[in-house]
């Protein structure tokens, strides 16, 4: 059977997928874009079950990255036997999955808009509901006031707040934990990053990894530099910014205006950091190899390798000046090197 998962809500598909898996005895396959061999794999799960093998469940994690040509060889590969699940996560499905042989089931997850806050707490109570969190309406709020219509930072505080406060969190508990745990010292370390104080990153490692959960730190860093491109990307070339400058693009690009001003350099009386103009460092080109190499990083820790690792490796690549390059130019490099 194959499932095709479609709309824009990651999060809802993999939590689909962990509740369908709960208890049952299944092999379970991640099968990625780049990975070798995929189109054989699943034609020999299609033919037969082995006497002693469990019923296998492949999850097409992101199958808008494959070619047209494998997407074509996937619909022609029979997947009816009982044995097979196959999940398909994706953004939309045409006509052509309805030649697919076998049953098709189509669901669809997909997130509030942007500005629909009545559905962003209904969201954050689902998700809530689905780790076995119990989150009533002023609970949900308080989240939802911290990550915004972020859905994997808003798991990210749920489990956080499960961790710390039990199942039953209440809105003084999401101010406490949420803010104090997430906001202050991974932003440092974020900013550690971004402002090439390399030796405090470094320093600070052990305890970020120790203290956070390693999607956090992936989503944060993820989205620290993000923020950091879309600022490079407005922001006019300035030595020097004023606090016009930083309240235009804050409302501009809906950043914080105290991250926007740390970003450009500018420092409040009694502020505890040496301000640097990120926009005299950082150049478009760079930000891109950062955040696609973070989003390498995301998924790695997703397939639940050692964040401490991927981190130490991601602040050489930065140290280095490894990002400075294309990724292009880099395998060029690899090709003469060898």
């Amino acid at each position: 059977m194959v499932i095709y998962l479609v709309g824009d809500s990651e999060l809802s598909k993999e939590l689909y997928i962990k509740e369908y898996l709960k208890g049952k005895d299944v092999e379970y396959h991640k099968i990625f874009a780049d990975d070798d061999g995929k189109i054989e794999e699943l034609k020999n799960a299609g033919i037969s079950l082995g006497l002693f093998s469990s019923a296998k469940v492949y999850d097409l994690v992101d199958f808008d990255e494959w070619s047209k040509s494998e997407k074509n060889q996937f619909q022609l590969i029979d997947l009816s036997g009982s044995w097979v699940t196959v999940f398909v996560r994706t953004e939309k499905v045409g006509k052509e999955v309805t030649k697919i042989p076998g049953k098709i089931e189509i669901l669809t997850f997909e997130k509030p808009k942007e500005w629909e806050e009545d559905k962003w707490l209904n969201f954050v109570k689902d998700v809530a509901r689905k780790i076995g969190v119990i989150c009533d309406e002023e609970v949900a709020k308080s989240i939802f006031k911290f990550t915004g219509p972020e859905e994997y930072a808003i798991l990210a505080e749920l489990e956080k707040l499960q961790i710390y406060a039990g199942e039953h969190p209440t809105p003084q508990d999401v101010e406490q934990i949420v803010f104090k745990k997430t906001i202050s010292k991974l932003d440092e370390f974020c900013f550690a990053l971004s402002e090439q104080n390399y030796s405090i990153a470094k320093n600070m490692l052990h305890e970020i990894c120790n203290d956070y959960e390693p999607i956090i730190i992936s989503y944060n860093i993820s989205k620290h530099f993000i923020e950091l491109f879309n600022i490079i990307v407005h922001a006019p070339k300035k030595r020097e910014y004023k606090w016009p400058d930083v309240a235009q693009l804050s409302k501009e690009l809906g950043i914080l205006s105290p991250r926007v001003a740390r970003f450009l350099g500018f420092t409040f009386k009694d502020s505890k950091y040496k301000p640097v103009n990120h926009v005299l460092i950082y150049s478009p080109k760079v930000l891109k190899n950062v955040i696609e190499y973070l989003y390498f990083v995301d998924r790695r820790v997703k397939l639940s390798d050692d964040i401490k690792i991927l981190m130490g490796l991601f602040i050489s690549k930065l140290e280095s000046g490894e990002f400075d390059k294309t990724f292009e130019e880099q395998e060029k490099q690899e090709q003469v090197e060898d």
